[in-house]
């Protein structure tokens, strides 16, 4: 598993954007809701063009200047112009994250384009039992992992969230991370589901056995996004400086080393 050198120069970005950026209007990780965000910047690029290629239609989504775009919210999926306006963002030039229950994506996988700078980011709240019950539909784990497969193959990178729940055991991601990684993702994420000094805890432990410090980094920035209220000591990571490249840090999990 790998961490792009253009996701590592959008990553110093976002930490150099956490001491300026905000003042200037975009924090380092900016998050996008589709029923917030899409109809407004889709309904202007299908008015700017029948065609509305995605070079030109990048063009009116650049006043969104975060280096790290995540788009999340209710399923992306379920809406029409996801693709898109997906599609518009990556080209131009952020990186882009889709986070997405993956249950959708074989019918909605033709419209995406594939992209160094887009990542299809599939979520688990748990190993199968729990995260079934938590999307109150049987069988969510087993898709998910399905839609991480059919991203691959069509040659889509991929990313895992895995999301740790007051009732979920550390052990329980541990697992997770294990039986997800044989399905060669590029990258794992791993977030807290609600603010708690436990749950920051736990989660900071299993960064540092599971993740690289690049995703460790990522990890914490886009939880920083979804839980706005986060203590200052859950970012404590993100204000240190992003070493130089050196052979093997890019690659993920304990042989990171």
């Amino acid at each position: 598993m790998t961490f792009s050198l253009r996701l590592t120069a959008d990553l110093t970005l976002a930490l150099a954007a956490r001491g300026f950026g905000k003042k200037q209007g975009y924090p380092p990780v900016l998050q996008l809701s589709p029923d917030a965000n899409f109809q407004t910047i889709s309904s202007s690029i299908s008015a700017s063009s029948q065609q509305a290629d995605v070079s030109s239609s990048a063009t009116l989504v650049s006043r969104y200047r975060s280096p790290i775009l995540w788009i999340s919210g209710a399923e992306p999926l379920d809406f029409s112009e996801v693709a898109r306006f997906t599609n518009a963002l990556a080209a131009s030039g952020r990186s882009v994250f889709l986070e997405t229950s993956g249950a959708l994506l074989k019918r909605r996988l033709h419209e995406f384009q594939p992209s160094d700078r887009f990542y299809f980011t599939v979520r688990f709240d748990g190993l199968a039992p729990s995260h079934d019950q938590h999307s109150s539909r049987e069988g969510a784990f087993a898709a998910g992992l399905e839609a991480i497969r059919m991203a691959r193959l069509a040659g889509f990178l991929t990313c895992a969230l895995l999301v740790l729940h007051p009732h979920t055991a550390p052990s329980e991601i541990e697992q997770l991370h294990a039986e997800i990684r044989q399905l060669d993702v590029d990258g794992f994420l791993i977030t807290r589901a609600a603010l708690s000094l436990e749950l920051e805890t736990a989660v900071k432990q299993l960064r540092r056995r599971l993740l690289s410090r690049r995703w460790a980094l990522l990890s914490s920035l886009v939880e920083s996004a979804s839980l706005p209220a986060a203590s200052p000591n859950s970012c404590q990571i993100d204000r240190q400086p992003l070493p130089e490249a050196q052979p093997g840090d890019f690659e993920e999990g304990a042989e990171a080393g």
